[in-house]
């Protein structure tokens, strides 16, 4: 099982459920969300200072991999099927998707809009909220 820990010490954390032990694995600033790729690969938002995701790899021995951003608001976060992995950046008031190599593509912005929480359907459509704008929008790929 795997959960993010804000607070001291910041990181990604396991949880061993037969043993009950926990292995943390620190990040460079303040995990937020997290989700797990079609790839095994441990997703995860990075918000405050520095900005950005990330990834924590189980099976090259909990690599951590983390692509900065600037002033976007990464929050929440989801794996499609199909392996990119999608962002909603609250701040930019957009969603984003990222590769493994770190490649970013944004969607138009809406302004006014603040995405916050994210996922993505079995089409690999990702469906969004948008706090601000109080609704809920598909970004439909075809």
């Amino acid at each position: 099982m795997w959960f993010t820990t804000p607070l001291e010490p910041q990181g990604i954390a396991s949880l061993d459920p037969v043993s009950g032990a926990v292995s943390l694995i620190p990040t460079s600033g303040v995990p937020r969300q997290l989700t797990v790729a079609a790839d095994g690969k441990i997703w995860f938002t990075v918000r405050f200072t520095p900005q950005g995701v990330g990834f924590v790899d189980p099976g090259a021995g909990n690599a951590v991999t983390e692509f900065p951003l600037t002033n976007v608001g990464p929050e929440g976060i989801a794996a499609s099927p199909a392996g990119p992995v999608w962002f909603t950046q609250t701040t930019k008031g957009n969603i984003a998707r990222v590769t493994n190599d770190g490649v970013i593509t944004e969607s138009k912005a809406v302004k006014g809009s603040e995405p916050f929480g994210i996922t993505v359907d079995a089409d690999g459509d990702p469906w969004y909220t948008m706090m601000s704008a109080n609704k809920i929008a598909e970004f439909q790929l075809r």
